[in-house]
């Protein structure tokens, strides 16, 4: 299952230097140091904004001094083209008065060049981070849109939850069983307080074995995400309990568990029921 918010494995790193023989090094040992990476490059820093229309590029690193124009004007450019493009300054003439106005001018990270190839190292563990950075705001930003829109034109009762600190969003469709819509920081737990008490058992365990990234929590997973749908009976703010339908997704990064976004359905009213079984929150 490849959703819309999936990011792909490989990182594209556009390598811009004015000397053609540094720039086929700097590929070289940084394809060496993370596989995958792919580098292009480019001698004529002025054509950058082109090249980002017509390719995917995921993180620039750029030298400082370069002709026509240097690494601060061009970080301008790329920020006119795409301001989400993680941007590095790899120079070997700086100063720290450089550092300062680069810091200044939205420069994502700045390295100072060595004789020894060691630096490249360093180079791809940021290049790295700042990629998985930027990708995991844009999911986040791509999750929360896809909530925003399902909630609009749904009346269930939908949620997103953070699974690293429990802070849970629900729409609007929970002012259906009287409580307000609005992130809840006790999240999992607020819900699990709710559930009937002979469903609260099985529901927690389910819980704390998708949170411990346990694939057989799951109905099915796949592409890094781990499906699921489950029946409880659970509390409405005036007391009464009646029958719910969870379903939804859980996304993981690594084989951890990070985001969960799902449903809750009144039985009642949905038409026919699903099984129940093994799920999470909700």
């Amino acid at each position: 299952m490849e959703l819309p918010f999936t990011e792909p494995n490989e990182v594209n790193v556009l390598h811009v230097d004015d000397d053609p023989d540094l720039v086929d090094l700097a590929a070289e040992c940084l394809t060496r140091e993370d596989e995958s990476f792919t580098v292009k490059t480019e001698t004529d820093p002025t054509a950058v904004p082109g090249r980002l229309e017509d390719e995917r590029v995921d993180c620039i690193v750029s030298d400082y001094q370069m002709p026509e124009i240097d690494g601060l004007e061009l970080v301008g450019r790329v920020q006119s083209a795409d301001a989400s493009i993680p941007f590095i300054l790899f120079t070997g003439r700086g100063s720290e008065a450089v550092a300062a106005e680069a810091l200044d001018n939205d420069v994502d990270a700045y390295i100072q060049k060595e004789g020894s190839l060691s630096i490249y190292a360093v180079l791809a563990n940021r290049v790295r981070s700042l990629v998985d950075k930027a990708r995991a705001i844009r999911q986040a930003e791509k999750m929360s849109e896809t909530y925003e829109l399902v909630a609009r034109t749904a009346t269930d009762a939908f949620w997103l939850r953070d699974m690293t600190t429990g802070a849970t969003l629900y729409s609007d469709g929970i002012g259906q069983f009287g409580y307000e819509p609005g992130v809840r920081q006790d999240g999992l737990d607020w819900w699990l307080k709710r559930v009937h008490p002979d469903d609260r058992d099985l529901a927690r365990e389910i819980n704390e074995r998708q949170e411990a990234g346990e694939f057989t929590a799951f109905d099915d997973v796949d592409a890094g995400y781990g499906k699921f749908t489950y029946e409880y009976r659970w509390q409405t703010a005036d007391g009464e309990y009646i029958p719910l339908r969870s379903q939804g997704i859980v996304r993981f990064e690594d084989d951890t568990p990070v985001e969960m976004v799902g449903a809750m359905v009144d039985v009642r009213t949905s038409g026919a029921g699903s099984r129940s079984g093994e799920s999470g929150e909700q």
